[in-house]
């Protein structure tokens, strides 16, 4: 990618590809790879308070301001951005002063993890007194999975929400997320905002089949791709099976897991990781490598899987107790009494969906080279203390 400062800024009608553009009052001249967005254009930069949540114009964390208007860079083409005034969280305050918005957002503390904060201020910081009457309808383009919207609300209204950190009274005190001025002004770093030199990046190919045996995997194509480091596939990781769950009792938790493996037994498991020195490359070539699927019989209800005729789902040992690993019993006391001696006994099956806390920092981690015991760094923060 070309990027040049303002010196070498394009002179107005000449035949060079850069484009003219002014972030945060930087002028330079640079070159957006085809179809690339203005989030990653930015962050390429090291503008990292455009923060990647959605990708698709939904949680407002990539906001910023275009000619003094909030749009989500991540729907924005970079080339669209040309000739324009570009605006992030890390622009907003002048001469050292933060933006009011920015200070009463800091007042209330108006976040927890931080992530959509400052997509969240550059909204709010650009909305008219009419717009503030109707927040929950000005701000429907910017989500906050931690605050419950309440905090943000009082950053509106001007309430302080901090207390002094006095010594020896910070039990029930209100004090600040020791982050916060980073939070507000785009400064605090999380996981995929650390820029590591000669970083490469990993993507996974996963299965749109629930259950299926893999009989080839062509990775010509995928090779073939400018950047791409190597593929690897199921030939390629050890056949050392482990446990995905985290139960205390290691005998309810089987070994029935490998890193990748050649039957997947749901749709979205790991089929191929990809590596490359970008993100856009490591994607691109996942979408062409070429998979050879055998469908197998899927089973999708836990009771129907317990049927003797079930498909098997794990061939790994223990295939007579069919789909069952293991049976758990306990109670305390006599169930069996307790029946006997109530009023009335109330049985029925119950279930529950699956439960993910939808926070909008998307999943990642950056893993360092093996150390001298053989052990590999990959720190997996959700706050910015833990990487900063």
């Amino acid at each position: 990618m070309i990027h040049a400062d303002v010196a070498d800024a394009r002179p107005a009608g000449s035949a060079d590809a850069r484009m003219n553009y002014n972030v945060n009052g930087k002028l330079f001249s640079a070159e957006p790879t085809p179809g690339q967005c203005l989030r990653t254009f930015l962050r390429d930069r090291g503008v990292f308070g455009v923060k990647k949540g959605c990708d698709a114009g939904d949680c407002g964390a990539c906001t910023v301001w275009l000619d003094g208007m909030p749009i989500h860079s991540c729907l924005m083409p970079a080339f669209r951005a040309a000739g324009s005034e570009v605006t992030t969280i890390e622009g907003l305050a002048k001469d050292g002063a933060l933006h009011p918005m920015q200070q009463a957002f800091l007042n209330a503390q108006a976040f927890q993890c931080g992530f959509c904060a400052a997509g969240m201020i550059m909204t709010s910081a650009a909305l008219t007194q009419e717009q503030r009457a109707d927040l929950p309808h000005a701000l429907k383009g910017n989500l906050c999975r931690c605050t419950g919207y309440r905090a943000i609300g009082d950053a509106f209204a001007g309430v302080t929400e901090i207390e002094d950190d006095v010594a020896g009274r910070a039990c029930g005190a209100s004090l600040p997320n020791p982050f916060a001025a980073g939070i507000v002004t785009g400064r605090a770093r999380y996981t995929m905002d650390v820029a590591v030199e000669g970083l490469l990046h990993l993507k996974v190919l996963r299965s749109p089949h629930a259950h299926a045996r893999i009989r080839a995997i062509g990775r010509e194509r995928a090779l073939a791709v400018p950047g791409v480091v190597e593929v690897f596939t199921w030939e390629d990781v050890p056949r050392r099976l482990y446990s995905t769950a985290l139960h205390e009792d290691h005998l309810v938790s089987p070994d029935d897991t490998y890193v990748l493996d050649n039957v997947v037994r749901f749709a979205g498991q790991r089929i191929a990781a990809v590596v490359a020195e970008t993100e856009a490359a490591a994607e691109q070539a996942c979408r062409l490598l070429d998979v050879t699927y055998e469908i197998l019989p899927a089973v999708f209800d836990p009771v129907a899987a317990m049927a003797p005729d079930a498909p098997i789902l794990h061939d790994k040992g223990g295939e007579e107790k069919g789909n069952i690993f293991v049976d758990i019993h306990g109670e305390v006391g006599s169930v069996a009494d307790g029946f006997k001696a109530a009023d009335a006994v109330h049985e029925m099956t119950y279930s529950t969906s699956r439960v993910q806390h939808v926070h909008l920092e998307t999943h990642g981690s950056i893993a360092g080279a093996a150390t001298t015991d053989g052990c590999i760094s990959a720190p997996v923060p959700r706050h910015p203390s833990s990487c900063s």
